[in-house]
């Protein structure tokens, strides 16, 4: 493949993937469970929301797609395994207190669900995303980001998922796939925890 070819398939699958992203489009969600939470006035736009003290709140979202650090010969795996994805803003627009947060995703699938933290930067946050020698499979995240969550089924298209332990301040995402068997290409739906009663 020359670099012209490359470019229009990189272009392709970027434009592809954000059409699929556009739609949001719903996989088999856990099946449903009984809870306390009353998610019955939950919008019934598809998306990842937070119940703040004075409402739903939307998580905006990003497609994450990993860059290589050392350009071209980096993207095809031929250069150094440093690849990482960019979000706009050094912090996210939702910005919570809860240091064990539930969030609650209308027809978001919740196969390789993963809450995964961004290290802030300079008018952006980073998260680093290594690779391995299969393309299919050549970036995922680092351990040390990955916080593990439970997900539980609240309705037919409706999960809760919260963290497992209490999360330290800073900038996380809820990373979904856009199509399984493509984790390569996910959505980031982010969130900050300020120091405000967060666990340390």
């Amino acid at each position: 493949m020359n670099i012209m070819n490359a470019k229009i398939w990189i272009v392709s699958s970027v434009a592809g993937a954000t059409l699929i992203a556009g739609g949001l489009l719903a996989q088999n969600p856990p099946a449903p469970q009984p809870g306390n939470a009353d998610i019955t006035d939950l919008p019934p736009v598809r998306g990842v929301y937070y119940r703040a003290a004075d409402g739903w709140e939307p998580l905006s979202f990003t497609l994450l797609m990993p860059i290589g650090a050392g350009g071209p010969m980096s993207f095809f795996s031929i250069g150094p395994s440093r690849t990482f994805v960019d979000m706009p803003g050094s912090h996210a627009g939702i910005q919570i207190t809860d240091a064990r947060p539930t969030f609650y995703l209308r027809g978001i699938p919740t196969v390789e669900l993963y809450l995964v933290r961004a290290t802030s930067k300079r008018g952006y946050r980073e998260v680093r995303m290594p690779t391995n020698g299969r393309f299919r499979e050549w970036a995922h995240f680092r351990d040390k980001d990955v916080t593990k969550v439970e997900i539980q089924g609240r309705s037919l298209d409706v999960a809760s998922v919260n963290p497992v332990a209490d999360l330290k301040p800073g900038e996380y995402a809820l990373a979904s796939v856009v199509e399984p068997g493509d984790p390569w290409i996910r959505l980031g739906f982010d969130f900050g925890l300020s120091s405000a009663s967060a666990g340390k």
